[in-house]
């Protein structure tokens, strides 16, 4: 694979310095339409959160424990309930067993540093704090060392069933449920120290499109049926029924194909592709990962 100095990701042209060199925002930054854009204490509250969690995470504190709002607190009560109704349906096995296990309430937003250390005497995985969303390189820099950077926020309420970034909702009912799977953390840190030992721009880009459209956005086959794994999906009540409706284009998962293929992550994604069974996502990822001569551990 050559290196070049352009690339296109989200269909714009981008410098390739960027996949391994990413920039590290130091404030928050609400993407136009962010519907809580227009919110004073929305902002204010997101503020607080990033600069406490983002110093937590730079000083390798642990995740801080959060005193959630009403507010916040009504948004996960509503939300919980309608996910855990689409996973009983959807969901793949890997997720609802190690969902299961892991027991996260309904009622109450779990605390990251509970979960955190829960995790670690499972899988040794654990987590780590993250203001919002890091940078493809820098995420998988953690998941190498087997943290997953988890954020501390709850989306805006206006639009519960959808959230233009990860929060709360995302990372807790849809990473980190999977994260008791043994399987599961290995392929995730197998990744993780590819992502992080190459030093070629394109081998990065095309790992962070590997990781979409599986751990993110991927569908899997069980029982003749398609079943949701990836955590995108499973973290959204639009998302759910929309992946498995006739408005989505489903193929095959054919990594040469997956990572040629660019992506929106700002909307809902019409194109997915199925994942013949976890064994094939493993054996892929290793041959990718050779093809790519990517000396790993």
């Amino acid at each position: 694979m050559q290196e070049t100095t352009r690339m296109v990701e989200y269909g714009v042209p981008i410098d390739a310095k960027t996949m391994i060199e990413p920039p590290d925002a130091a404030e928050l930054e609400l993407e136009p339409g962010h519907p809580g854009l227009g919110d004073i204490g929305y902002v204010q509250r997101r503020q607080e959160l990033f600069a406490l969690c983002r110093r937590h995470r730079l000083e390798r504190l642990g995740p801080p424990l959060i005193d959630y709002t009403p507010e916040e607190t009504r948004i996960w009560r509503e939300v919980s309930p309608k996910l855990d109704e689409l996973h009983q349906k959807h969901a793949s096995r890997i997720y609802l067993n190690a969902k299961k296990t892991l027991g996260i309430s309904q009622a109450e937003i779990p605390q990251l540093r509970h979960l955190s250390a829960r995790l670690e005497r499972e899988t040794r995985m654990h987590l780590v704090p993250a203001e919002g969303p890091l940078p493809y390189r820098t995420f998988y820099s953690y998941i190498a060392d087997r943290g997953f950077p988890v954020t501390q926020f709850i989306r805006h309420g206006s639009h519960p069933e959808f959230t233009p970034e990860p929060d709360m909702i995302h990372d807790c009912l849809g990473h980190v449920p999977s994260l008791m799977n043994q399987d599961y953390a290995e392929l995730l840190t197998l990744i993780g120290k590819a992502v992080v030992t190459t030093p070629h721009p394109e081998q990065v880009h095309a790992l962070k499109r590997f990781s979409w459209f599986s751990i993110e956005f991927g569908l899997i086959q069980e029982d003749n049926e398609t079943k949701i794994f990836g955590a995108g999906i499973l973290s959204s009540t639009g998302e759910i029924p929309f992946s498995l409706s006739k408005d989505v284009k489903r193929r095959p998962f054919v990594t040469n194909e997956v990572i040629e293929t660019d992506y929106d992550p700002s909307r809902m994604q019409d194109l997915l592709f199925i994942i013949p069974s976890f064994a094939f996502l493993r054996r892929e990822i290793e041959l990718l990962v050779k093809r790519f001569g990517i000396p790993v551990s």
